[in-house]
């Protein structure tokens, strides 16, 4: 069964003690739904999205009627710069945020001169779906000059994403009245509800910085063994992971590509202390070599892993479906749209598989990237029209791989449009009726 966890109201008035033996009842429920597996009459296990339990962890479910309208609202970030095709993933991607949640959520685009203008006629279009939404404009030599005070002699166009994958580090200075966000990269899919995610924020400690997915299974056996119970310890723990295990973690293991922020700590400067002292434990030898180490945004947030492991926690890998990966073995199974009124009754509690995933996000990475010719792979080019291909394939979508039948879900989420007269701003390929809400939900099987 689904244990509901008590309203944020209620729970707030819990004393210390109180919630301390609350929270040692919870532990001892997260375990028995850990261990529980659903499967369909074939035997086979199923991922469900959205969940009342993700990774094992109680999340709360979202309330209804007065309660919905004083939750607190969703910060998402978007890094959509460099090249035009970004803009097209951007706007499915902000479709399926929309479509997934019923939340209020409040956009923060970063851009760079390149893709400006197509960003701001995508808030415009879709004004009515953001209870807010503003853009940050970007220089690359702005971003060279501000990542080389940090890290002296980094050269950010030494990796494809250029300036732009190195701004993704710097996005505390960049989103100044920002304290917290989540940043989600332009190739992903929500298929769960972004709100989920912005409950993980209450779990962080007076420490913790960023939450994303630090633990990947691509080890062979036995080996794969191995890292499948540290994953499936981790996301017990709420992402809490031990210093042993910390200490193993390699830069191919991470993804930034979902990534819970705590900017306002991170403008403290503890975040900035721990980059730098990454990229000084660096053999001067190795710094910006691509052959030698990872020099993306991606590489970077390692090295400070390495400094302060207690400041990070690992997330779900049920956020991060990838194509890397081979979606963990998971495929997409169905989406349904639920449409009633806009302060409508709580989505039904489902529970994720004995190993924590669950159907949250699909990520169209790993794909085939088009260069100028005579420009090699992990060459100097900037992140630019060289990629001139979306994702996703918006303009061609005959095109699109099969990505384990997820490309049914990127399908889906493509014939909705934005519509600024309806509730939600966004109308579902269904043809219901303006006065409602719908919510997409999606599951996948894995095994």
């Amino acid at each position: 069964r689904a244990h509901r966890p008590l309203p944020a109201s209620w729970e707030r008035a819990v004393s210390a003690g109180g919630r301390a033996r609350a929270e040692a009842r919870a532990n001892v429920k997260k375990a028995q739904a850990f261990g529980h597996v659903m499967r369909d009459a074939h035997g086979r296990r199923l991922l469900q999205g959205p969940t009342a339990l993700e990774g094992g962890t109680a999340v709360l479910a979202a309330t209804a009627g007065a309660e919905a309208a004083k939750e607190e609202a969703v910060h998402l970030c978007a890094m959509a710069a460099g090249k035009v095709s970004a803009v097209d993933e951007l706007d499915l991607m902000l479709r399926s945020a929309r479509a997934t949640s019923r939340a209020a959520i409040a956009l923060h685009v970063v851009v760079s001169s390149h893709t400006h203008a197509a960003v701001r006629a995508l808030l415009h279009r879709s004004r009515a779906a953001w209870q807010s939404s503003d853009v940050t404009v970007i220089a690359a030599d702005k971003v060279q000059a501000m990542v080389a005070q940090a890290m002296p002699g980094y050269n950010a166009s030494s990796h494809h994403t250029g300036a732009w994958g190195a701004a993704k580090t710097f996005l505390h200075r960049l989103l100044p009245s920002v304290d917290r966000c989540i940043l989600i990269d332009t190739d992903m899919l929500l298929l769960a509800d972004v709100a989920q995610l912005w409950r993980r924020f209450d779990a962080f400690g007076p420490k913790t910085l960023m939450q994303l997915p630090l633990l990947h299974v691509h080890t062979p056996p036995p080996s794969a063994a191995v890292v499948r119970a540290q994953v499936r310890e981790a996301e017990s723990n709420g992402g809490t992971l031990g210093a042993k295990v910390a200490r193993t973690i390699q830069d191919t293991d991470m993804c930034t590509c979902v990534n819970l922020l705590h900017l306002g700590r991170m403008r403290a400067g503890a975040w900035e202390a721990m980059v730098r002292d990454g990229w000084n434990a660096v053999d001067e030898r190795k710094r910006g070599d691509h052959s030698k180490m990872r020099v993306s945004n991606q590489g970077v947030v390692h090295l400070a892993l390495k400094q302060r492991p207690e400041a990070f926690k690992h997330l779900s890998l049920g956020w991060n479906l990838n194509h890397c990966a081979n979606f963990y073995g998971c495929r997409f199974d169905s989406a349904a749209w639920e449409c009633g009124e806009a302060q409508g009754a709580a989505p039904a509690a489902q529970q994720p598989t004995s190993e924590g995933l669950f159907a949250g996000a699909f990520h169209a990475n790993c794909g085939k990237v088009k260069l100028p010719p005579g420009i090699k792979r992990h060459s100097k080019v900037p992140y630019s029209e060289s990629q001139a291909e979306d994702a996703f394939f918006t303009s061609n979508p005959n095109k699109r791989p099969s990505w384990n039948d997820f490309s049914k879900f990127v399908a889906v989420v493509a014939a909705t449009a934005w519509a600024p007269g309806r509730v939600g701003g966004l109308q579902p390929g269904t043809g219901e009726a303006t006065g409602k809400q719908c919510v997409l939900r999606s599951s996948a099987v894995c095994g």
